[in-house]
């Protein structure tokens, strides 16, 4: 089928589904300015202290960093946290909570994204799983208690963007120890999870899923994509919406859609209004 061709069978999918799982990566935040940052340009390009000193993402996005390199781990999320409160989750988040409400008996949203936007468009709280968790909860360093709690403040940390360090760090109301994102991050056997999260998506599994969409994962991190290959197999229909061929490598959708997010959602949902 050409694309036009896909689209409207996809169209029909959404329309006709009755249990939804919406499945969301990078892609998802990619059009409401959110930075994926594997991409070493842009990467670089926001944090050239970095670069100095030979820092990647996932340098310090790891327990590691908060132990090493503290003021910097800290910037890097304050940057993102404040980079995310500039902007807002595009119209394709809203259209997603309005296809649960009109079309699906039951829908969920299952993300690797840390920045919040599905919650912050409003969406029902125990239909989504932030699986690599958010941004806008803190748990303690030292794990010292399995609690997380909500902090939006913005901005949280000092930040100098010249040398992109951080300081006057939050704390834990527990134990009086800095605090961290409430994130998994990489080599991390200290994030304290979602237990809420986890038992939501856990019911959600217990019945057939008519649809799953997959969006924007980047293959990098193939959490999302497994998902779908598993649902897929067991007879689910699945919609991958990604401009980059190559990341349907491994979930294999018949129905691709070679677009970005926010040009997918609108377009499918012209053609189902």
């Amino acid at each position: 089928m050409d694309t036009e061709e896909l689209l409207k069978r996809s169209a029909e999918l959404i329309s006709e589904a009755g249990r939804i799982l919406f499945l969301t990566s990078a892609g998802m935040s990619a059009d409401s300015n959110i930075p994926t940052f594997r991409d070493k340009d842009g990467y670089w390009r926001n944090f050239p202290p970095f670069k100095e000193k030979g820092l990647e993402a996932q340098d310090l996005a790891s327990p590691w960093a908060f132990r090493n390199e503290l003021p910097h781990a800290w910037a890097f999320y304050e940057w993102r946290r404040r980079n995310a409160h500039e902007n807002q989750p595009h119209e394709g988040y809203h259209i997603l909570n309005r296809w649960i409400a009109e079309f699906a008996q039951e829908g969920f949203i299952h993300t690797t994204n840390t920045d919040g936007f599905h919650l912050l468009s409003g969406c029902n709280p125990d239909s989504v799983k932030e699986v690599h968790g958010s941004m806008w909860r803190l748990q303690c360093l030292d794990a010292c208690c399995y609690e997380f709690w909500d902090d939006t403040t913005v901005p949280l940390c000092e930040l100098n963007h010249d040398t992109m360090m951080a300081s006057d760090y939050p704390l834990c109301p527990h134990c009086g120890s800095i605090a961290r994102p409430h994130i998994l991050m990489f080599g991390d056997g200290e994030y304290v999870g979602h237990s809420e999260q986890d038992r939501n998506f856990k019911r959600f599994l217990q019945f057939p899923i008519d649809l799953a969409i997959l969006v924007g994962s980047s293959g990098m991190v193939p959490t999302n994509d497994y998902i779908a290959l598993q649902l897929k197999q067991s007879g689910t229909q699945l919609i991958n919406i990604n401009p980059d061929p190559s990341t349907n490598s491994i979930a294999s959708a018949e129905l691709f859609l070679p677009l970005k997010s926010l040009e997918a959602f609108q377009t499918l949902d012209n053609l189902i209004g």
